[in-house]
């Protein structure tokens, strides 16, 4: 259950698609509680995708999207997702005089693949002016998130610098006129699973009239191997070895599978998926999967597997 107070002014709406929705102007702010009963925790997600240290009771939201919380009792078992409440962010729009202000905007998206530890995927920056003069010394920044490494290109040369030891990347630009974007493509490299954030900023030497939209942000999906818990070694020609999606992938492996007493069972280097529990009775069983990467980074997947010879 959510109950919504608003620190600023809001209007309520009918939402669509049933969210409960709160409309609110640029840079002001409304504050979701978080009610459930024994709850010792909680968490916060904006467009289904977890908004890091968002763990209190309240929440003050100023970005559009579509937010929820999990409610966790103290055991940390957590609550069903509650309903969601959509925040809709008017613009404002930015005053025409004086002309000494300049309403810089800035946006990043990602390429959006299907990337897996050690693939290489791009981020497209885009900066733009809203206002008649021209925007000068204007600069972006974006700071690259510590599961990803920054992969330099040719075309970068003179535009960006890079600081390794803070992972900050700024690109600048001399000038920015009016509906004349400039875009930028930035190659990074995936280290590990998980959702990935990144943030980007942008300034200039103009006072900025609206700094709400000076800010953007994007999720990027990391994806790990997704290990199967059955397999069903049982002669008919489906599932009979086990067998983990995307192994191929990876430059080296190492499996180990251990029975309930604790005693390894098998054990392969650079496993093929041809194990088909030759010997063992039907049960459960415990792995180990370690797993180099295209990034050379070891990953390791720990889970249960069940063993079921019997047909159906």
């Amino acid at each position: 259950m959510l109950i919504i107070k608003s620190t600023a002014y809001s209007q309520t709406l009918a939402g669509q698609s049933g969210y409960l929705t709160f409309t609110i102007n640029e840079g002001e702010t409304i504050v979701l509680h978080g009610n459930a009963d024994h709850a010792a925790a909680y968490q916060w997600y904006k467009d289904g995708v977890k908004i890091s240290g968002a763990t209190s009771k309240d929440y003050k939201a100023g970005v559009a999207g579509i937010y929820t919380v999990v409610a966790y009792n103290i055991e940390g078992c957590p609550s069903a997702t509650s309903e969601g409440v959509h925040i809709v962010v008017n613009s404002v729009t930015p005053p025409k005089t004086p002309d000494t202000l300049v309403d810089l905007t800035v946006s990043i998206r990602s390429s959006n693949i299907h990337a897996s530890p050690g693939d290489n995927f791009n981020y497209v920056l885009i900066a733009k002016n809203n206002s008649p003069i021209a925007g000068t010394n204007v600069q972006v920044s974006y700071i690259i998130p510590p599961n990803l490494v920054y992969v330099p290109q040719s075309g970068d040369i003179g535009i960006i610098n890079y600081d390794a030891t803070t992972h900050k990347l700024t690109w600048d630009i001399s000038k920015i006129k009016e509906n004349d974007p400039a875009q930028l493509i930035i190659t990074v490299k995936a280290l590990t699973p998980g959702m990935v954030q990144s943030i980007v900023n942008i300034k200039g030497k103009e006072t900025d009239p609206i700094m709400a939209n000076n800010v953007d942000e994007t999720a990027q999906q990391v994806y790990p191997l997704v290990v199967s818990n059955v397999f069903t070694p049982n002669g008919d020609g489906v599932n009979d070895t086990f067998v983990i999606p995307g192994l191929e992938t990876y430059s080296d492996t190492e499996l180990t599978i251990i029975n309930r007493w604790g005693n390894t069972v098998y054990q392969k280097t650079n496993y093929k998926n041809d194990w088909d529990g030759q010997g063992m009775v039907e049960g459960t069983y415990f792995y180990v999967l370690r797993a180099k990467n295209k990034a050379g980074v070891w990953d390791t997947y720990k889970g249960y597997l069940t063993l079921l010879r019997t047909k159906i």
